[in-house]
């Protein structure tokens, strides 16, 4: 619930009268615009249904003009004009039966019924093809062809073709046959005839007849707003018959697809005056009062050659428009008593809703300025925006811990890598001073080697001894002046997978010989742009620090997994751990917890400074039980940012 609710619960006992008297003087502007809306609403549909009523019919027209220039057809015209003067070639009924196998297939592929017919100039018809099945010859003509359907009146028909366009499809009205002509003149729809001519001469017709269906279901399926009834009559003042025909009526079940045996007309239902007034205006509204009704009617063409043409109407209950609005006037009434109730009753809810959680907000913030950061506010306020609030202060009380968090671990690192930077300076002067004077001694103690013959066997010992640890110390230096130098990393692909196992390999022998079981996994089989030798130097300090620290018999374990951009490498071990007061000491130079002269303490220190030379991290942590998890990640891919971090 909106806090403007709530203020205006308070205020509303102010403001009933106001709103109530504005609220009823808009239903009556809503009802007049909303009648507006009805006539176009009506408007849209009926130019709607003209618009697909013309697309339909424009097929038949498009039908019966591609079927007479269709190859069947055009094949048949020698053959019909050698019937018209008595003569049949051979190829007649051939012809006759392709064209029936013709019709038959179009019929079968478009939706409704239709009648096709191929007649001869005086209307004897040679074939029709209806509901998908042919017609057999059953008639015997005077020069012994046999027609399917005989003519009504030959020289009539002739006539009229004559005076059809040629080359253009035309409606006029055909009878099925003799016997049914006084029942078609009462059909929904004209006959689309095509006259057909070879070598300029007249010598037969090709017509389509449709019976309804399709316009039927185009019709059904029309959109009916506010319980509307849908109707359609023919406007024909040249034939008596049909002016005014209804050829579809909701109200009296009327559709162009019945078989009919009788007629229906417009003005039967409402009366004459209003018959002319549809029937000569394009298009309008008319209300008829006596039958609390309001007709939205449009002129449609059907036929393109014709001038008949048919009225489409829609007929909606005056009541169906008006109920709704004398409705909302009573609920209007209603609504102001009772609120002024429920107001009475709400304002002192709201009070509460808004007061409560206001209170408990501020005194969190209080907490929090003081210091108290692990304060978080319980979000269960009623109101959007006061909730909306509680989240706002819990995401920024998250926000500055996450950042104060981020930025202590940025101070530790630049302060880790500031202790790097200078001991390793520090280390590397002193590692060149400390070399020279170690490298004469081993060459001293290398000459005096050659001559152990004179010396006696302590002395021999002795200046083994001298060598040893010559040459320890100078591993030491060695590795102190590789942590001071820091060499960029030289990228290159390699597979992760063949790496690890090489790497683990290095180290195998040493785990073995401390009695430790080294093994790995890993779910990653992916290339990685990296230093492949400086990773392995990381990779091998870190394994070795394991094994080292491991009790015999244990195991220590390499796991690679990988994310959308890194590399997620893994050393767990089950040694003691590390130590609460090491934690923050474990990446400086020299420092070890190794017993004195079994490391350097530059292990970790040389992982971490090659790790983030690659812009990667070195993470190390405490397992639940026992031992520390050292976890490398690394970049899959090398980017100049990671060259100007590293």
């Amino acid at each position: 619930m909106k806090i403007r609710t709530q203020v205006f619960s308070w205020v509303f006992l102010a403001t009933i009268v106001p709103l109530t008297t504005i609220a009823l003087v808009a239903t009556y502007y809503i009802e007049s615009d909303y009648q507006r809306g009805v006539d176009a609403a009506v408007s849209a549909s009926l130019d709607t249904l003209n618009s697909e009523l013309k697309r339909t019919l424009e097929l038949q027209v498009e039908l019966a003009d591609g079927l007479a220039k269709s190859n069947a057809v055009q094949d048949f015209l020698p053959s019909l004009k050698e019937a018209d003067v008595g003569r049949f070639t051979s190829m007649f009924n051939v012809q006759r039966s392709r064209i029936n196998h013709y019709f038959e297939g179009f019929q079968t592929i478009l939706q409704g019924q239709f009648v096709m017919r191929l007649m001869d100039k005086f209307g004897n018809s040679y074939i029709k093809v209806s509901k998908n099945k042919r017609s057999r010859p059953a008639y015997e003509g005077i020069s012994g062809v046999m027609f399917v359907e005989q003519e009504v009146d030959g020289l009539v028909f002739n006539n009229l073709l004559l005076k059809l366009p040629v080359n253009e499809v035309s409606t006029i009205t055909l009878p099925h046959n003799a016997q049914q002509s006084s029942l078609m003149e009462i059909l929904p729809f004209l006959d689309y005839v095509v006259p057909l001519y070879y070598d300029d001469e007249l010598i037969g017709a090709l017509s389509v007849t449709r019976f309804g269906e399709r316009i039927d279901t185009i019709l059904d399926h029309a959109s009916r707003l506010y319980n509307a009834k849908l109707f359609i009559t023919e406007n024909n003042p040249d034939n008596t018959d049909r002016h005014g025909l209804m050829l579809y009526d909701d109200q009296q079940n009327i559709r162009f697809s019945q078989v009919r045996d009788g007629y229906k007309y417009l003005w039967d239902h409402f009366g004459d005056d209003l018959f002319n007034s549809i029937i000569d205006d394009e298009f309008g509204k008319i209300t008829v009062q006596d039958q609390d009704e309001i007709i939205y009617y449009q002129e449609f063409y059907p036929y393109p050659t014709r001038l008949t043409n048919w009225v489409i109407g829609i007929r909606i209950p005056q009541q169906a428009m008006s109920d709704p609005f004398h409705k909302i006037r009573l609920m209007i009434w209603g609504i102001a008593s009772i609120s002024l109730l429920i107001s009475l009753f709400l304002s002192d809810i709201g009070v509460r809703l808004i007061a409560r959680p206001v209170r408990e907000l501020a005194s969190n913030l209080l907490s929090y300025s003081r210091g108290e950061h692990i304060q978080r506010v319980k979000i269960n306020a009623r109101i959007d925006e006061i909730r909306d609030l509680e989240v706002a202060f819990n995401t920024l009380a998250d926000s500055l811990d996450k950042t104060s968090g981020e930025r202590d671990e940025a101070q530790n690192m630049l302060l880790q890598s500031a202790k790097l930077a200078s001991i390793g300076q520090m280390a590397a002067g002193i590692g060149h001073e400390i070399n020279n004077p170690l490298n004469n001694i081993l060459s001293y103690a290398k000459l005096l080697e050659r001559q152990s013959d004179e010396l006696s066997d302590s002395s021999k010992q002795d200046l083994k001894s001298l060598k040893e640890e010559a040459v320890r110390a100078s591993e030491i230096i060695r590795g102190i002046l590789n942590f001071a130098r820091q060499v960029p990393p030289q990228y290159g692909s390699f597979e992760i997978e063949k790496w690890l196992s090489d790497t683990v390999n290095l180290v195998m022998q040493t785990a073995k010989t401390a009695g430790v079981n080294l093994t790995y996994r890993c779910e990653v089989d992916a290339v990685i742009e990296a230093d492949r030798a400086q990773l392995q130097q990381a990779l091998i300090n870190l394994l070795i620090n394991a094994v080292q620290t491991s009790d015999r018999d244990a195991e220590v374990v390499v796991n690679i997994s990988y994310n959308k951009d890194d590399v997620i490498i893994s050393v767990v071990d089950s040694g003691k751990g590390i130590g609460q007061d090491s934690l923050d000491l474990i990446f400086d130079p020299f420092y070890t917890t190794k017993p004195e002269g079994e490391g350097s303490g530059l292990g970790l220190s040389v992982s971490l400074g090659i790790i983030e030379r690659h812009n990667g991290k070195l993470i190390l942590k405490n397992n639940k039980n026992t031992g520390v998890t050292a976890t490398m990640i690394i970049p899959i891919k090398h980017t100049q940012a990671s060259d100007k971090n590293g």
